[in-house]
């Protein structure tokens, strides 16, 4: 008997395999028959599961999303301290190691890139700029800014660093460890907290 196949997780593997053009090839290089071939799958499989390429962008980047923030979500549940959760938030959303390095490559190349899905970026649908805006409604509730920080202007200033870092890593590879990361994250965060962060 046929082992049957789970829609679901046949959709995710094909935005998988998006991801990993993206990453090797740039958004120049996804195409049907690229997906499908990186999916180890017929175009007519392909449009099966989905029906035209802007339909499966479409579903590898909420894919990216949801799993983006599931992360986050986890790390909040997390028995720590609130600044170490915040940290590891951060660096959840950096290209480290393993899969995380991926999802955190993908997530820029798709803000950069965002015309594929929509005419003008929107900041609801960057995953990693709500996460900061999060992270500094905890810091106002826990009391923990210093003083006369203009908040706005300091989320901005942290998406930046964060984008700055993941494009980094990607430009400069052999200098993307946890240990630097964490550092600047660090160095960061004890510029505008009142407590010191442990480094």
């Amino acid at each position: 008997m046929p082992k049957l196949i789970d829609l679901h997780e046949r959709k995710q593997s094909i935005a998988q395999a998006t991801w990993k053009i993206m990453l090797y090839k740039g958004m120049e290089g996804v195409s049907a028959r690229s997906i499908a071939k990186e999916a180890g799958l017929s175009l007519g499989a392909l449009r099966y599961y989905f029906s035209s390429q802007e339909e499966l962008m479409l579903y590898a980047e909420a894919l990216l999303f949801e799993r983006l923030t599931e992360k986050t979500i986890e790390i909040f549940q997390e028995e720590q301290t609130p600044l170490e959760k915040i940290i590891g938030v951060l660096m959840a959303f950096l290209p480290a190691k393993g899969e995380s390095a991926t999802e955190a490559k993908v997530r820029l190349i798709f803000k950069l890139h965002g015309r594929h899905s929509r005419k003008d970026y929107q900041e609801e649908q960057d995953v990693a700029l709500q996460a900061i805006k999060n992270i500094m409604s905890n810091f106002i509730l826990l009391n923990l800014l210093k003083k006369g920080l203009d908040v706005p202007l300091e989320t901005d200033r942290l998406i930046c660093l964060l984008d700055g870092m993941v494009l980094d890593a990607m430009v400069r590879p052999e200098r993307c460890t946890q240990e630097h990361q964490r550092k600047m994250i660090v160095h960061h965060l004890n510029a505008i907290c009142k407590e010191e962060v442990d480094r």
